[in-house]
């Protein structure tokens, strides 16, 4: 590539990457995501069992159990696991970025949550509404869990505490440590709580999911939001070695989460799922085999290749690319700074972006349910798990078959050369 554009984007692009990847709060914000990633998947699972789209299994499991064989599904798990990602998420955010502020991690997060249910309207009677501890509310739990986090670090850099003789245990001593920060951030919280009570949303969180959530969610999920985040940016970075994935994810795991937790609370009440984009989507559609789709140019390796080094790579990266993961791929064809194999590896991406966003918007296949399913779970399991329609599966191959067709002519080019450098000229030609 040209050694002029490669230093521009050394000098202008690395700055922003790093700025955005060592970003305490963007951290946080994964770290807390990540934290309530186990139950999301054991929650998953289980709707994956009690809602199986295959009408035998369900009438069979009915014959041996009775008809309401399932009544662990969405009345026990689904509540007690993805039903209060708003909580975990919080809590998760609060205990990151107290460590990354160098200040006791437990303390806020207890004060995280404080702060999140001080926000929350009761209802008549008592009480609350369970929807506040689910998808809905996970950007107030993460605004939450920031601001809380920040003035409880705040406080006690300032030596605003009680500090207890070194005689007093250390639990104890971390408990009185914490009571004035806790104190602050209560006050500030009921103030808050009381003023948006002032408006016409009449909380904090109907302001936040009514002006910030819903607005994001459009354009975060959107087609041209996806090619440009996903697509664009994601691909951008890889081809100059840099992880794209975890620098896009850092920005938009939220939004694609969120979505993620709207669907299945539709899902949940057998509504039309609204969003196409989702943190499953991705990982299956655009993420397919790893960044670039390049399952079917590890195929072509390991059997059409001339070049040794090349055929090597195929038998190296064949199994981590089935269950998408393509590091060796990228580093080792190379793609990165490789200008005749990166224009395949943009390219795959936004084609399947266009193809299956456009399936799925035309109710040609299903979308994404919101259950969580591993983004290492191998085509076409993946597109099966995460929609429960069985097209979804077939596009999968489909999408696989096209980024063949874009891979070929393009790998032919550099197995040639590579075939050429080992001096296996003749069986090149």
């Amino acid at each position: 590539m040209n050694k002029k554009f490669m230093d521009f984007i050394e000098r202008r692009a690395m700055p922003v990457v790093n700025v955005i990847s060592n970003n305490k709060i963007l951290l946080a914000i994964r770290d807390g995501l990540v934290l309530a990633m186990p139950v999301m998947i054991i929650g998953s699972i289980a709707i994956i069992i009690g809602d199986f789209p295959v009408q035998a299994f369900q009438n069979f499991m009915a014959s041996v159990f009775g008809e309401s064989w399932n009544w662990w599904n969405w009345d026990v798990i689904y509540p007690s696991t993805m039903g209060i990602v708003a909580i975990f998420t919080t809590f998760g955010i609060a205990y990151s970025l107290a460590k990354s502020n160098e200040v006791e991690p437990l303390p806020a997060g207890m004060i995280a949550i404080t702060a999140f249910f001080l926000l929350l309207i009761q209802q008549e009677g008592g009480g609350y509404d369970p929807n506040d501890f689910g998808a809905q509310s996970l950007f107030t739990g993460m605004i939450t869990a920031i601001a809380s986090t920040e003035i409880y670090t705040f406080v006690i850099r300032k030596k605003m505490i009680i500090k207890m003789p070194e005689s007093v245990p250390v639990s104890i001593s971390r408990s009185f440590t914490a009571l004035i920060p806790a104190g602050i951030v209560v006050v500030i919280f009921v103030v808050i709580r009381a003023l948006f009570a002032l408006t016409p949303y009449g909380s904090i969180n109907e302001f936040i999911l009514n002006v910030l959530q819903i607005p994001l969610l459009g354009v975060g999920t959107s087609l041209i939001g996806t090619m440009i985040t996903a697509g664009f940016f994601n691909t951008f970075f890889w081809i100059f070695g840099i992880h794209g994935t975890l620098i896009v994810q850092s920005v938009m795991q939220p939004i694609w989460d969120a979505a993620k937790y709207v669907n299945l609370a539709a899902y949940q009440a057998g509504e039309a799922l609204p969003y196409i984009v989702t943190t499953e989507y991705l990982d299956h559609f655009v993420f397919l085999s790893g960044s670039g789709i390049t399952l079917p140019l590890c195929i072509m390796m390991l059997w059409k290749s001339k070049s040794k080094q090349l055929k090597e790579l195929g038998k190296l990266a064949i199994i981590p690319s089935i269950f998408n993961v393509n590091e060796p791929i990228i580093y080792g064809l190379p793609i990165v700074m490789n200008p005749i194999m990166a224009i395949p590896f943009f390219i795959t991406p936004m084609i399947s972006i266009l193809i299956s966003y456009t399936a799925m918007a035309l109710n040609i296949v299903g979308r994404p349910t919101g259950v969580a399913v591993p983004f290492t779970t191998p085509a076409p399991f993946g597109g099966f798990l995460i929609t429960g329609d069985v097209k979804v599966a077939l596009l999968q191959i489909l999408v696989f078959v096209i980024a063949g067709l874009i891979y070929w002519p393009f790998f032919r080019v550099w197995d040639k050369k590579c075939a050429k450098e080992e001096g296996i000229v003749n069986e090149a030609d």
